[in-house]
């Protein structure tokens, strides 16, 4: 079959579809928080870092939740040592 769908130009499907994501999104939710940590409580009841499409931002959400309930501030100067 793709022998064929090559010889015709007509597209093979992918057996999997890309979750869907939202790069932009994800980057003003993180900076949100990172402007002002209270932005954190608002979602940390139903937003987990596996929510997150791309890995960096899993690892700076987690990094920035675990400074935060620490009592910490978590700021794009206190998270570029992580």
């Amino acid at each position: 079959m793709a022998e064929a769908a090559r010889k015709f130009g007509v597209a093979e499907t992918p057996l999997y579809r890309e979750a869907p994501n939202n790069i932009e999104a994800e980057q003003a939710l993180l900076g949100a928080i990172l402007v002002n940590n209270d932005a954190f409580y608002r979602v940390s009841d139903f937003l987990k870092s596996g929510h997150f499409y791309e890995p960096l931002h899993r690892k700076i959400f987690e990094v920035a939740a675990e400074l935060i309930r620490m009592g910490k501030i978590a700021t794009p100067i206190t998270l570029k040592t992580f």
